[in-house]
């Protein structure tokens, strides 16, 4: 069995996610990145990143700053285990790995790209930097083609498509006055020509993936250069390129330029069809990216890894 295992990103958090990892003997994990995100935030945060995830209120826990370390923090425990299960040969290697956005970085400490602790310290700050960006907006477009909505987006020069989610979902970003103006323009394009389409503002204060990141991926990026990076030991699909990287150099370089680049899941689903692959697991919160493959082949097998009892099932269905 040929398999692939996704990270997902922002959007997939839910209060309590992750609990019974937490009350399990993996607890360190999360007391060494809590400890992490205390250190980065000193006094400027005074809660407690562990809290706001199981107790939330969901308002808290959606805000970037804390959303983004959450969900890295329970994907890569659950990768941590697996990676153990794999080295006492209880499981096969993946043949691929992938994450959206936030994800890849997941997806990197799986392949031995980043250790736990590098893919931690990056993340706190690119989830405190994307909190404090310039303001912007992003909209979700569901069932406009991408030719069709790469067109419209031309016309603008502070709009663009943050992610290639699925071939009926694309995500759009931008300043709020040209995601608006964009956003009408698309609901009457769709009412002249008799198109069912939607489109979903979401609930985010920032320009994410879009040229007006420009000033905080700079930053990341010098952070970016502090940090080791290994070759991958597993093939890496990286955001911006929806191809397979393996070398060091090339995954630090492609990851500077995610913070303002496209996302291309769709080309990341597709590349992962045409390269044989036969089973699909998504290793975090949520089902998000399990709904997007099923948007290109609602038969293929995709597994939820999102606490003890499928993580503990892995030993039978894999072998």
């Amino acid at each position: 069995m040929k398999t692939a295992f996704i990270f997902p990103g922002q959007g997939s958090q839910q209060v309590a996610m992750g609990m019974d990892l937490y009350q399990s003997d993996l607890r360190d994990d999360y007391d060494f990145i809590d400890n992490l995100f205390a250190q980065y935030h000193q006094d400027s945060i005074e809660d407690k990143l562990s809290d706001v995830v199981f107790n939330g209120p969901i308002e808290e826990l959606t805000k970037t700053v804390f959303t983004q370390p959450a969900i890295l923090t329970m994907s890569m425990v659950l990768a941590k285990q697996i990676k153990a299960k794999i080295k006492n040969g209880d499981l096969h290697n993946p043949a691929f790995v992938a994450g959206h956005s936030l994800g890849e970085f997941s997806a990197l400490y799986m392949a031995d790209v980043l250790s736990f602790a590098d893919a931690a310290k990056l993340v706190i700050a690119r989830a405190a930097l994307m909190q404090n960006a310039p303001q912007g907006a992003m909209s979700a477009i569901l069932g406009l083609g991408d030719e069709v909505l790469n067109e419209l987006t031309a016309k603008y020069d502070d709009v663009s498509v943050a992610n290639y989610n699925s071939p009926d979902q694309v995500v759009i970003t931008g300043s709020k006055e040209g995601v608006a103006k964009i956003s009408a323009e698309i609901e009457e394009y769709a009412s002249q020509n008799s198109l069912k389409v939607r489109v979903i503002a979401l609930n985010v204060g920032g320009a994410f993936h879009s040229p007006l990141m420009q000033e905080p991926a700079e930053q990341f990026a010098n952070l970016i250069d502090e940090i080791q990076f290994n070759n991958a030991s597993i093939p890496v699909i990286q955001n911006v390129t929806a191809t397979a990287v393996t070398d060091a150099q090339e995954i630090k370089e492609n990851l500077k330029k995610q913070m303002t680049g496209s996302v291309r899941w769709t080309e990341t689903v597709q590349f992962l069809f045409t390269n044989q692959v036969t089973e699909i697991l998504e290793l975090g919160p949520g089902k998000v990216l399990a709904g997007l493959v099923k948007k290109q082949d609602r038969r293929f097998p995709v597994k939820n890894i999102d606490n003890l009892e499928t993580l503990n099932s892995l030993e039978v269905s894999l072998n």
